[in-house]
């Protein structure tokens, strides 16, 4: 709760002061490197702004498949459960895991072919997202090609769980944006 109130705190602060303290940190940069500095912030700032809206784009469409299925198979809360889905597909890869538990569990409510039916539709949705969504479309907003998205995303699984998969491509973003304006 403390770390919560603390990052909303620090947010208020970026949003009320963001131009002094961009002026604050332009002094640090030698007026010689100033030039360079914001050419290469620019080019961060375009990647990441890509991820954003590349995954924002997931999360759209990994909602509006969930709720069709759910639609169409009849699961009761289906618009409440597509919303968790939506948000939760935020965390590449591992929300959609995440999101599913509850969505199977209230499926089996009705039948345990209704769950079952849900789940197939869910890792549908999950094989979809993981290997052509996420890898196509995070690459082609952020302009980084799939391959390195994708070892991006099991890169920080494997070495930081979950919130290493979450910054990941931002991470990739970063570093693609740096070598590209160093070559």
């Amino acid at each position: 709760v403390f770390s919560l109130f603390f990052i909303l705190m620090v947010a208020a602060f970026f949003s009320i002061d963001a131009q002094a303290i961009r002026s604050y940190f332009g002094t640090l940069i030698p007026p010689e490197y100033s030039t360079d500095a914001r050419v290469l912030v620019e080019r961060i700032d375009r990647s990441l702004s890509g991820v954003v809206r590349g995954q924002v784009t997931i999360c759209v469409v990994n909602g509006v498949l969930t709720a069709i299925g759910l639609l169409v198979f009849g699961v009761k809360f289906a618009f409440l459960l597509a919303t968790i889905a939506t948000f939760f597909s935020l965390i590449p890869i591992f929300g959609t895991i995440i999101s599913s538990v509850p969505i199977v569990l209230i499926a089996l409510a009705d039948g345990v072919q209704k769950g079952l039916a849900i789940l197939v539709w869910i890792i549908g949705i999950h094989a979809l997202e993981a290997y052509f969504l996420n890898p196509k479309i995070m690459g082609t907003a952020a302009k980084i090609h799939p391959l390195v998205v994708a070892f991006a995303l099991i890169a920080g699984e494997r070495t930081f769980g979950l919130i290493g998969a979450l910054f990941a491509v931002p991470v990739a973003a970063i570093a693609v944006g740096c070598f590209d304006y160093a070559r």
